[in-house]
């Protein structure tokens, strides 16, 4: 709309109705003295292996403590912060006066806050984290619902410098001492006390200038600063845009698809038509983008792992893909298709605009971040170019049906290719095959689990590729016993020789690291050693893509975010998969 002077529009509210904006205050009084009280250190850890110089910037905080209260006592123990960790806030606090806990660097975090539940358990406390982690901190705070525990931080850069090395860690140790004790007897101010309702304005908002470029550069900057772009320009919702995009859908517009973290906003129909404007789609993609959205809130989704930057890997099958015209060639990963991009792009605005995600926060934890953010991994199956079923017929799907599954991805490796490449298709699929071994990218990290079930594996083929295994005789489910049996290290199944063999290995794996952290050793090789690189055949999925002169990719994953160590999954299954539903401009999808 224009008048003489001015040129003005009016966007719909893109964020999401928050399905609980109540916020608790602390309850707990401060302590008056530390003498003669037990305090509780938690220390970050991630299972049994990974510390992150939590326990040395203890050691020398117990001593700190020590100097200024002699009477002070100590409860070591680990802090439940990390990702699938159980909670034993009670059980903790039995044991101590009060706590304190981190300290949170860069690393990515499970969904519930340890000050949170330790202060709901009864005790006060303090956690730390560095200075550059402060805001994702707080956010997790907010997350569980009471944004004003106590936090001290302390340098990042001193802090990952010293942490192997007691005397640089002394200073940072003194540095935050008095501050981490100031936490813990300072009394509550009103404002920590208060209980209150974080409100929002969903309501219409115009920008209006003298010229629409005036206009839109207001609207880009509100954007800004209110988290509500992936800092590319955004479309502007208003009500015509998304109305158009609405067309798209058989869906009513308050039909509510799930929650989306880190705040949990409720994605309705309408919601998500506003992001996927915001994003550059054609309504006949939002089919699409809600059953991904209808994947991705599945209360048996670990959806906060892929929000706190573990990046989702989303795969689509059936013949919605060919009706939509997606590029399932080359470059289906790269720039120059509008719906290869925008679709993935959209699914980022939805965490962004209906769940909150301020990607200043949660966009990398200390880490460089990934450009693949920025439009997802959206793998389309090039079922014209397969040799086998496609995924859809594979899982049981029929009479047309279109699905969207999707996993998290913790490890990407591009596999053997056919431009420039001369190995012969044996040496190919020995190249596939190393990625599972147990000196495999994946595993050469985290070790191989004695039972797989939480691995997910997801090999995507170029079409040479899958041609070749074909003629070789394999179907997708021998290919996956193939890579299971070659990589599989059982002792009751293994010759003497190799026993021997896998001895000898370890004993020089273990001497070049310098009795470093490795994860098998010469004397594990006795009966019941039993290590695999999945559980079932099931937990592979293998999908064929790109050009026939492309490479094949493996997307790997030790959590698996519908796998049964997957937080709050309450029915563990392979995939996350969903059907494509309420399609109104295209026959597949209906």
């Amino acid at each position: 709309m224009s008048n003489e002077n001015k040129v003005s529009f009016e966007i719909l509210e893109p964020k999401g109705k928050l399905k609980d904006p109540k916020r608790e205050g602390l309850k707990n009084p401060r302590l008056t003295d530390l003498n003669g009280k037990t305090i509780a250190f938690m220390t970050i850890h991630v299972g049994d292996l990974f510390q992150f110089g939590s326990e040395l910037f203890f050691d020398l905080l117990e001593e700190a403590f020590l100097k200024r209260y002699p009477g002070v006592k100590f409860y070591r123990c680990k802090s439940f912060g990390s990702p699938n960790a159980v909670v034993n806030a009670d059980e903790i606090a039995e044991h101590c006066d009060a706590w304190v806990e981190g300290v949170k660097e860069a690393i990515t975090q499970g969904k519930r806050d340890v000050g949170v539940f330790m202060e709901r358990a009864g005790r006060p406390g303090v956690s730390i984290c560095s200075d550059i982690l402060y805001r994702s901190k707080s956010a997790l705070q907010d997350l569980n619902g009471m944004p004003r525990v106590r936090l001290v931080t302390v340098p990042e850069t001193d802090y990952c410098v010293a942490k192997r090395d007691p005397e640089l860690m002394r200073p940072v140790v003194e540095a935050a001492c008095d501050k981490i004790i100031a936490a813990l007897l300072t009394p509550l101010t009103e404002e920590e006390k208060e209980d209150f309702v974080l409100e929002y304005d969903y309501s219409p908002k115009t920008f209006s200038g003298e010229t629409y470029h005036e206009a839109y550069e207001k609207f880009l900057q509100y954007c800004a600063d209110n988290a509500l772009s992936d800092g590319l320009p955004v479309v502007p919702p208003t009500k015509e845009n998304v109305e158009w995009m609405l067309t798209g859908t058989t869906y009513p517009r308050d039909k509510e698809i799930g929650l989306v973290f880190p705040k949990r906003g409720i994605a309705t129909v309408e919601k998500i038509a506003i992001a996927a404007v915001m994003a550059g789609c054609r309504p006949e993609y939002l089919p699409v983008l809600i059953g991904i959205m209808d994947a991705f809130t599945d209360p048996n989704f670990n959806q906060f792992h892929v929000v706190n930057e573990i990046l989702p890997t989303i795969f689509l099958s059936g013949p919605i893909v060919k009706e939509l015209g997606y590029n399932t060639h080359c470059g289906y990963l790269a720039p120059g298709y509008r719906i290869n991009a925008t679709i993935g792009r959209a699914v980022l605005m939805c965490m962004i605009t209906i769940g909150w995600r301020d990607m200043t926060i949660y966009a990398s934890p200390g880490g460089p971040g990934q450009p693949a953010a920025y439009a997802n991994y959206i793998i389309p199956e090039n079922q014209d170019e397969s040799p086998w079923d496609s995924w859809a017929e594979q899982n049981g799907y029929t009479n047309g049906e279109s699905v969207v599954t999707i996993c998290e991805n913790t490890g990407v490796m591009r596999g053997p290719g056919e431009c420039m490449s001369n190995s012969s298709c044996e040496e190919r699929i020995a190249q596939i095959s190393n990625l599972f071994s147990r000196k495999g990218p994946l595993f050469s990290a985290f070790g191989m689990a004695e039972n797989g079930e939480n691995s997910r594996h997801m090999i995507v083929l170029h079409p040479a590729m899958a041609k070749q295994l074909a003629l070789k005789g394999f179907t997708k489910e021998s290919f996956v016993e193939y890579l299971y049996k070659q990589n599989v290290i059982d002792y009751d199944s293994m010759t003497e020789e190799e026993r021997e063999h896998l001895r000898e290995q370890l004993r020089l794996e273990r001497a070049a690291a310098n009795d470093k952290m490795y994860f098998l050793l010469p004397e594990d090789i006795k009966p019941g050693l039993h290590r695999e690189p999945f559980h079932e055949l099931s937990d592979v999925l293998i999908m064929v893509a790109g050009s026939g002169a492309g490479n094949s990719m493996i997307f790997q994953t030790v959590c698996g975010s519908s796998a049964p160590n997957a937080e709050d999954v309450k029915e563990p299954r392979p995939w996350m998969t969903k059907v494509i539903r309420g399609a109104a401009l295209t026959e597949a999808g209906r």
